[in-house]
Parts: C-alpha cells; sequence; structure tokens
C-alpha cells in the first residue's frame, strides 16, 4: 500500500523530448533561406499600414490618452476648458460628429415625415408597415418591405387560425395592371401569352360576363410549353351601355411584373401592328411645397397614388392648422404617431437646396398601344386576403352597407352623383340584398367559387366594434341558414359584380375626401357618453370595394372542410389601415408572408414563385436560396456541419432539374407540364385507389391509359411533373431531398416486415478529407506566425462536381421542393417536381406500386417509403 501512496516524481524528460520533436518538425517545413528582397516585399503593405497608424493621430473616445499622465484632470470629462488648445478643437469635432438628436426632436412631424421618406428610398412600404413592423419580422423582397411573420406566433398558430378561425394577410404588394379598349382586341393580344390546353384562359365565357374570377399560367409569346412567366389571376368589367370599352384587370406577383409588362407590351404591338407609346407622367414636387397646401392633385398627373408609390414616397398636405397626410405610404395622418400633425414649412436646416429627400416624384406608367390603353395600378389598390371559416363573421362585421338615400339637393358628393342613374340605384339594392343572404351562409366555400361582389360600404372607423361577448352570444341565438334555402338560393350577376371602384376618377374622389383620423377622434371625443357610434350622416365616406370569393380546396379523407376558403378584400388606395384595425378588432389575427407560404404547403400547392422553377423569378429564388444555404454551411466548423461527399449527396444546396430531364446535355432547358388533359391522364395511371377492388381497377387504368401515357412521353420528354407527397411511416421530408425508385428488394423486404422503414444508404469515402486534415494544419501554423507562407489553396471538390444524379442502385427521379409534417393529415407530407421520363421508369420497375417512391433527405443516409400522387 505504502507504493500507492507515495508521489511519484516528476521527471521533465519526457515534456522535453515531446517538445524538441515538434520543434524539429517545425523547423523542417520551415524554409532553408530567407531572401531578403521577397521578404520585405510581402511585408511592404503591413509597413505601411504600421508606419501610417503611427503618424495618424486617432480621437478616441477616452481623451485622456490624447495626454501624459501628468497632463490629465478629472475636470476634463465634463468641462471642455479644462483640455489644452491643441486637443480641444479635435474633441469637439468629434463631439458634434458623433452628438444623436434627442428622441422628442427625431419625433417631431415635420422630422418624422423626413425620416420616413428616407427610408423608404430604395423600398416602398405598404399602408400597415408601421402597424406591421412593430408586431412582425419585416422582410425585404421584390421592392418592398413585406411582413414576414409574427414575432409571438408560430406556424402552428397560423394552421389553427386558417382551420377554425380567421386570418387576414395585407397581400397590397401584388401589383395589377389595367388594360383598356376593344373586346376583341385585348382578347387578341392577352390569347398569344397563354394556352388554352392548361385551362379557361381570358376568353372563356365563364370569365367574359366580369361575374368571376379566373386563373392562368402566363408564357412568352410563342414559346410555349418553354419560357414560363408567371400565374395570374384576372377579371373584366361587367358590360355596361354607358361604357362600351372593356376593362380587364391582370394581377400578378411584383417578381414576375416587369416582364409581364414589356410581354403584353410585344404582344399588343403585334396584335396592332404599331409599336407601343410610353404616355407616363411623372410629377416631382419638394417636400416644402407640398406642406404649404399643395396637393398632389394639383400637379400634372391629378391622381393621388397609394401609399406603395413605384419610385418615391407621396405626401399631400393641407392648409394651416390641419395635419399632413400621407397617401404615398400609409394615408394616415401623424396624429396615428404624435398627436395632431403640423405643416412642414420652410427647407431643411441642414441644407439650403432640395435635395432628392425633398423631392418626391411619382410616375403613373401607362403605355398606348394603337386602341389599346394599358394603365399601371400598382400601388393604387390595396388587397387583403381573409381566410378560414370565420372569415364571413368578421367582414360581417367590418363592412357595412351605406345608405345612398339622400336629398334631392345639389349633388356635392361622388355616390351621389353616380347612384342617381337608376339602373346603378337597382345595382345597389341587389348588393345589399346579395351580402345580406351571404352572411347569413355558414362559411364562404358554399358560394359559387370566385364570385365577384360590388359593394358599397360605411367608413369602417366611425362604427363601433362589438364586444366578443356579444358576438358569441349572437352565433348561439341566430342558427345559420342551411344550404338549399341559403348558399343554392344566391345567383351571382353582372349588377352585383359591378363596382364604381373601376372609375379612376372616383378612386380619386375618394382618397380626397377621406376624413383624417384626427378629426374623427375629435368628434368623437365630444360625445358626452363615450363610445356611442358616430353619426356623419352625408358627410360620412362611402368606399366601394370588391370582395372575390376563394374556394379553398376539396374535402377529403384527412380534411372534411375546404381548407383555405375565405375572401379577397379589394380596396381604393388610402382605405387600408382603416379597414385592418377594424377587423382586427372584430377578431381576424393578423399574418404575414410565412403564413401564406404554411397554407400553400398544407394544401400542397403551388405557391410562386418558388414552386415555380421553370420561371425566371422561380430560378432567382433558387439562386438566393443557394447562396444562403452555402453561406450558413462555410460558416461552420467542418466537425459541426454534415459531410456531404460521405453521405453522398450530389446537390445539397440546390435542385438539379436539367440533369433529370436529360443527363447527358445540361444545356437543354426544361419546363413543367401543365396541360390539363396529360395531367388527367398521368392522375389515372399513378394515383391509385385504394379498396378491395384495387387490383381490377390498376388493370383496368392501365389498359385504358398506356397508349395515351405513351404518347404525353414522346411529346414532353424535357417536362417536369408536379407530384404530392404522403410518408408510409414515420419521417418528415426536407427541402433539396431526393426521390428514388425503390429495387424490388426493397419492396419485398417491406412486405416481409411491417416495421420496415427503408433501406439505409452505405456511407461514401472522402477522397480528399487527408487533404484537408493538412490544409487546416499549415493554415493554424501560418495563423500563428511560424510558416512565411500562406498555404496554397487547392480546388476543392464539391458535391456537386460529381457524375451523376444517380444515387447508387437507386436512381433518382425528383426532387423535393418543400416537406414538413403537416397538421392537417398528422404525418409526414411534402411536394416536389418529378421528370416525366423517372415516372415512365418508375411504372416500368414497378407496375403494381407505381406510386412508391423513396424518400432521402440530404442530411441522412436512411431511406423512407413515400407516396406520390400527380
Amino acid at each position: 500500500m505504502e507504493q500507492f501512496g507515495k508521489k511519484r516524481k516528476y521527471d521533465g524528460k519526457a515534456d522535453f523530448a515531446k517538445k524538441q520533436r515538434i520543434h524539429e518538425k517545425i523547423l523542417s517545413e520551415a524554409p532553408q533561406a530567407i531572401n531578403v528582397v521577397e521578404y520585405a516585399k510581402c511585408r511592404a503593405a503591413e509597413l505601411q499600414l504600421l508606419d501610417a497608424a503611427t503618424k495618424q493621430r486617432k480621437v478616441s473616445q477616452a481623451v485622456n490618452g490624447l495626454m501624459s499622465i501628468s497632463m490629465r484632470r478629472r475636470a476634463m470629462s465634463h468641462n471642455i476648458k479644462r483640455l489644452p488648445h491643441r486637443v480641444r478643437e479635435m474633441v469637439t469635432i468629434k463631439a458634434n460628429k458623433h452628438k444623436k438628436p434627442s428622441r422628442r426632436h427625431r419625433r417631431r412631424p415635420k422630422n418624422l415625415l423626413q425620416e420616413y421618406v428616407r427610408r423608404q428610398k430604395t423600398k416602398v412600404w405598404l399602408e400597415t408597415h408601421i402597424w406591421h413592423a412593430k408586431r412582425f419580422k419585416m422582410v425585404e423582397k421584390w421592392g418592398y418591405r413585406i411582413p414576414y411573420q409574427p414575432t409571438d406566433k408560430s406556424s402552428r398558430a397560423s394552421y389553427r387560425a386558417t382551420q377554425h378561425h380567421c386570418q387576414m394577410i395585407d397581400v397590397s404588394y401584388m401589383c395589377c395592371i389595367e388594360v383598356q379598349g376593344n373586346e376583341e382586341y385585348i382578347l387578341s393580344g392577352v390569347s398569344r401569352l397563354c394556352n388554352s390546353q392548361t385551362g379557361l384562359t381570358f376568353g372563356a365565357k365563364l370569365y367574359l360576363e366580369g361575374t368571376r374570377e379566373g386563373s392562368c399560367v402566363l408564357y412568352k409569346q410563342g414559346q410555349y410549353p418553354l419560357g414560363a412567366i408567371g400565374p395570374v389571376t384576372f377579371f373584366w368589367r361587367p358590360t355596361s351601355e354607358s361604357h362600351p370599352l372593356r376593362q380587364l384587370w391582370i394581377w400578378c406577383h411584383p417578381a414576375s411584373y416587369n416582364e409581364l409588362w414589356q410581354e403584353l407590351e410585344a404582344s399588343f404591338s403585334h396584335t396592332e401592328d404599331c409599336a407601343a407609346q410610353d404616355v407616363s407622367v411623372e410629377v416631382s414636387c419638394p417636400v416644402d411645397e407640398m406642406g404649404k397646401g399643395k396637393n398632389v392633385s394639383e400637379l400634372k398627373d391629378k391622381s393621388p397614388v397609394n401609399n406603395n408609390s413605384e419610385k418615391q414616397e407621396i405626401q399631400t398636405g393641407k392648409k394651416d392648422g390641419e395635419e399632413i397626410k400621407k397617401t404615398d405610404d400609409n394615408c394616415r395622418t401623424f396624429s396615428e404617431y404624435k398627436g395632431k400633425g403640423k405643416q412642414q414649412k420652410g427647407k431643411k436646416e441642414t441644407t439650403q437646396k432640395p435635395t432628392e429627400e425633398q423631392v418626391i416624384k411619382v410616375v403613373n406608367r401607362k403605355s398606348q398601344i394603337g386602341k389599346i390603353l394599358m394603365t399601371s395600378l400598382k400601388d393604387r389598390l390595396v388587397r387583403h386576403r381573409y381566410i378560414g371559416p370565420e372569415s364571413q363573421k368578421v367582414l360581417e362585421q367590418t363592412l357595412q352597407i351605406a345608405d345612398i338615400m339622400f336629398n334631392k339637393s345639389e349633388p356635392s358628393h361622388w355616390w351621389k352623383q353616380y347612384f342617381q342613374d337608376q339602373k346603378h340605384s337597382l345595382g345597389f339594392n341587389q348588393q345589399r340584398e346579395f351580402w345580406e343572404g351571404v352572411c347569413h351562409c355558414q362559411s364562404a366555400a358554399e358560394l359559387s367559387p370566385h364570385s365577384v361582389i360590388g359593394l358599397a360600404v360605411r367608413d369602417p372607423r366611425v362604427i363601433k366594434a362589438k364586444k366578443w361577448n356579444d358576438l358569441a352570444n349572437k352565433e348561439t341565438s341566430e342558427p345559420m341558414v342551411s344550404d338549399d334555402t341559403g348558399a343554392n338560393a344566391l345567383k351571382i350577376s353582372q349588377d352585383i359584380s359591378s363596382s364604381p371602384l373601376w372609375e379612376e376618377e372616383i378612386r380619386k374622389t375618394v382618397i380626397s375626401t377621406k376624413m383624417s383620423d384626427f378629426e374623427i377622434n375629435q368628434l368623437k371625443s365630444e360625445h358626452i357618453v363615450p363610445g356611442t357610434e358616430l353619426i356623419l350622416g352625408e358627410d360620412e365616406s362611402r368606399i366601394p370595394v370588391l370582395l372575390i370569393q376563394k374556394e379553398g380546396i376539396n374535402p377529403t379523407d384527412m380534411n372534411h372542410s375546404h381548407y383555405g376558403s375565405g375572401w379577397d378584400l379589394v380596396l381604393p388606395a388610402g382605405w387600408s389601415m382603416a379597414f385592418w384595425i377594424a377587423s382586427i378588432y372584430h377578431g381576424a389575427r393578423a399574418g404575414g408572408l410565412r403564413e401564406l407560404q404554411c397554407l400553400a404547403n398544407e394544401q400542397q400547392g403551388e405557391h410562386f414563385p418558388e414552386d415555380f422553377p421553370d420561371t425566371a423569378a422561380g430560378q432567382a429564388e433558387e439562386n438566393r436560396i443557394k447562396s444562403e444555404k452555402e453561406a450558413e454551411h462555410s460558416r461552420r466548423p467542418p466537425a459541426k456541419r454534415p459531410n456531404f461527399t460521405k453521405l453522398g449527396v450530389v446537390h445539397p444546396f440546390s435542385w438539379a432539374w436539367n440533369e433529370l430531364v436529360d443527363e447527358k446535355d445540361d444545356s437543354k432547358d426544361f419546363y413543367v407540364l401543365r396541360e390539363k388533359n396529360d395531367l388527367k391522364t398521368l392522375r389515372k395511371v399513378f394515383n391509385i385507389a385504394s379498396g378491395k377492388n384495387k387490383k381490377c381497377l390498376k388493370d383496368r387504368i392501365d389498359e385504358e391509359s398506356h397508349a395515351s401515357f405513351k404518347d404525353i412521353i414522346s411529346r414532353h420528354k424535357q417536362s417536369l411533373v408536379y407530384v404530392k407527397i404522403a410518408m408510409n411511416s414515420k419521417g418528415c421530408p426536407e427541402e433539396m431531398g431526393t426521390i428514388s425508385i425503390p429495387t424490388k428488394e426493397d419492396v419485398n423486404r417491406m412486405k416481409a416486415d411491417g416495421f420496415f422503414v427503408g433501406p439505409i444508404k452505405l456511407q461514401q469515402t472522402d477522397p480528399q478529407q487527408e487533404e484537408k486534415k493538412e490544409k487546416r494544419r499549415k493554415a493554424k501554423l501560418f495563423k500563428k506566425g511560424i510558416l512565411n507562407l500562406p498555404p496554397k489553396k487547392t480546388p476543392e471538390i464539391k458535391a456537386d462536381n460529381l457524375e451523376s444524379v444517380d444515387d447508387g442502385d437507386r436512381e433518382v427521379i425528383g426532387y423535393i421542393k418543400h416537406g414538413g409534417f403537416s397538421l392537417s393529415s398528422g404525418q409526414g407530407a411534402g411536394k416536389g417536381f418529378c421528370s416525366l421520363l423517372g415516372l415512365e421508369k418508375l411504372h416500368q420497375s414497378l407496375p403494381y406500386q407505381r406510386n412508391l417512391v423513396l424518400i432521402r433527405n440530404p442530411r441522412t443516409l436512411q431511406y423512407r417509403f413515400a407516396q406520390i400522387s400527380v
């Protein structure tokens, strides 16, 4: 026991020998001789920086560092006269340069307005931007500042709102293009950008009446099925005797707006056989003149623009004593931010001449092509989206039909002049009766799909929001009308779909005659009983709006309701915030861009631009995602990031669509198959039904569709097919995962073992692993200063440089665009694209289980069985 209790003597010979071996190894790698000239050239830049740093005297925050210890005094920190004259001037410049104005100075209406103008110089704000900026994470996309997600809610809360309540999203960044002219000329021009094989287009009889909204995918003229631009929605103005020319509104995504505008100009120019003339009007006015009472309507264009101006922000001012209105951004008074707004007088204190920030520029984009007039309504209309079963009740409380009964006095309001026409007055009565019937329906899905309803409603700011208890009692006391007497009795007509919102002059008047929030609040404060409804009579604003029904998805075994159904509310510019706050008070739950993506993922539908890889906007989005993922991957150390070479992942940060279509020639362009009849045939082949007669159904479908399936393959070899993915057991698909064909051994093993989820891929070796280690070791020595020359950068073999997309014995036929856990189905689900040639190989290898595939995520070796459907 004594031998264990004794302390062993320390012998430093072993450590000394180890250190000596390390030094010998370092010296062996070090250069034997140093060339003085080359050494000085390599260090010349460093010596120059060192010399400049020693000569330059920097003014630090601690002024004592400029003087010796004997000259430092405690009172120098608050009395600048205690400093020597040689230092006093430098410290004064430093202090004045970094002095931040006080919050009281920055929150003045004048300075606040200038700050908002500066912040919107490179991007466009929505009218609800300030409300969202306090509650949402904001992102900059497509030239807009868009709310992305709430700061206090997850995606599960978004699903709960869309499934059981009402989700409201501001989609005012959607761009509208108005085409006006003869119906025949319009149809001949827009028909060159679409194909009837993809579905109903602009000339369908269902849409020409103007009672329903249509949708289609547009292409560059003469390039179908290549050259896709993106999806659009559209609706016509109902025909009227007073308006012989037809009007068409085309709504598109801002990512494809410029491309669509150019293609429309080229198409109409080819149809009209004349060049497009740009008749756009640019209006500029200094900010100080706007504050002196000059209005935007008094300028050349005489058309106030929404807060989302295409070039710069727009503000309008009133006379002295009235607050400043902001029609470009929020169309709201600054009394919402800091009391009653004051008028801007004079120029900025810091400058004498008006700068770019002091000049407001407005571009009203128009193009005349023969008898066709194209007008950009981008940022001149507001669009709110209501999703969920409770959206009906929220809109019922928010939209209250206005009273158009007036005395026989001289008409001084726009609604008096408009509804003097007997036809317009009768149409208003029909709209009111139709809306009362709609309010008795349980959900928007009970109505005719994509119906367009025109209404003239009251100012929502003067309506008192009811309490939650009152709404709950109303729901329990008033039973809903059944489908037979309610929704089926409601028939849409052109009178119901007509609206004064189509008139440009009316839209201008509605903006210019809007009462400010300060005036509304001032009138409310004069009431003896607080909270009573404000009655303004004829002075109350009447706002024309359009309601567009959204049908959602059809009921399935997993989801028995029309999930995603709701309404789109189209408003004139300047009224977004009023209706937004009113809807929030009535129970709507705000969402952002993430909520729209989650809704599309739950519906397993395509969302632009992420799910349109054959468009320019979709490819730009993929490049952005690739660069972000590569940067995130490179920021992590090698031990904390996956080795995709060992995992055998060919493209960990991108989707190799070209290689799926043709492995031999990557230069060939691909496209997404969107022809309705061909997709219907593919559904018969790959969407296998479940039931007792499952095998008979497979054989019968094969015999009927085999010839047409072969014909589709011969015509669309370069095409991709959009597929929906559902996992067989546990596991969730992830973005950029692979879709592979299972072998017969995998299928037999799955049938024999019920717990077999899928095979496991063998881990591959990294041929450059030792070289990478040596490179990292030399980099550390160079950083410590032991090595004089940096290690040579050798081209690293990335996973993208592998030869093919074959994943061993299991060939890759597609990629996953998005995946995760589906809350509606309660299992892993996703969506992606497969090549048509890959689907043919899947059909040949597994004729009786042709919808069975293997899914592998990019960070794992585990395959999992899943089913696809077209």
